[in-house]
């Protein structure tokens, strides 16, 4: 069949039209996979190192019910802490301790899940307990704005609340302040030889500003989500 001019340019729009809607089809299967891609790229980080980003922030995420320091649950709370608890690293407080570690038997260390060895914070005293039988000195101290992002998922729960007023709070244990007449196995020796820091004159009143030193973790056995503390603590300020 012999083709005209105007037949031959027919065809070709014809032709050039197809190969335009193909390139369109093509490119919207692309974007569509790509999306899904993405979509399940942020779904599957969630929960896991490099992906934190992606969860709620510390203590709005529901109440794991783990209680072992080394689990999965406690392991990443603790180490989506330590990077949202960078500020705790700049303030110029006391002397760091480790030593004070040492004061703390290996039965109750098996409790934590250390987050950082050596942190700073600032709050007001809300609770106080002067002396437990364990020897430690313990309060809690609701923590000033740019240290709120150190509370563990436990410190907000309503087992917290009922346990120690004053609102969500960071624990605080000093060791060795009294005698200890625990019988537990947690306990018993774990003063001796203590030459340590005798905090006892500059115990936090109620209501009082402070700036407090010591090793940062999250304890999951304590209660429910876990709770945050320092302990041991290593310095303490009174502060205006």
């Amino acid at each position: 069949m012999k083709l005209n001019n105007s037949s031959v340019s027919v065809l070709a729009i014809v032709l050039l039209l197809i190969s335009s809607l193909a390139i369109v089809a093509s490119d919207t299967i692309l974007l569509g996979q790509a999306k899904k891609s993405s979509t399940t790229t942020k779904a599957g980080n969630a929960g896991v190192g490099g992906g934190f980003v992606e969860e709620p922030p510390i203590g709005t995420e529901p109440l794991t019910s783990a209680t072992a320091n080394n689990s999965a649950a406690a392991i990443a709370i603790a180490h989506r802490l330590a990077i949202t608890s960078g500020n705790s690293s700049k303030t110029n407080g006391g002397p760091c301790l480790p030593q004070l570690n040492h004061f703390v038997l290996p039965l109750k260390e098996a409790r934590f899940t250390v987050i950082k060895q050596c942190v700073t914070v600032t709050g007001r005293v809300v609770w106080t307990h002067y002396f437990n039988n364990d020897g430690d000195a313990n309060f809690n101290v609701v923590l000033d704005p740019p240290y709120k992002n150190m509370l563990g998922p436990g410190s907000y729960s309503q087992v917290f609340a009922s346990k120690y007023p004053g609102g969500a709070a960071l624990h605080m244990e000093t060791v060795c302040q009294g005698p200890v007449t625990s019988k537990s196995k947690e306990n018993v020796g774990a003063c001796d030889g203590y030459t340590g820091p005798d905090f006892r004159p500059v115990l936090q009143k109620m209501g009082q500003h402070v700036m407090v030193t010591g090793r940062y973790l999250i304890e999951m056995p304590e209660m429910p989500g876990g709770i945050t503390e320092l302990h041991p603590v290593y310095a303490i300020k009174i502060l205006p």
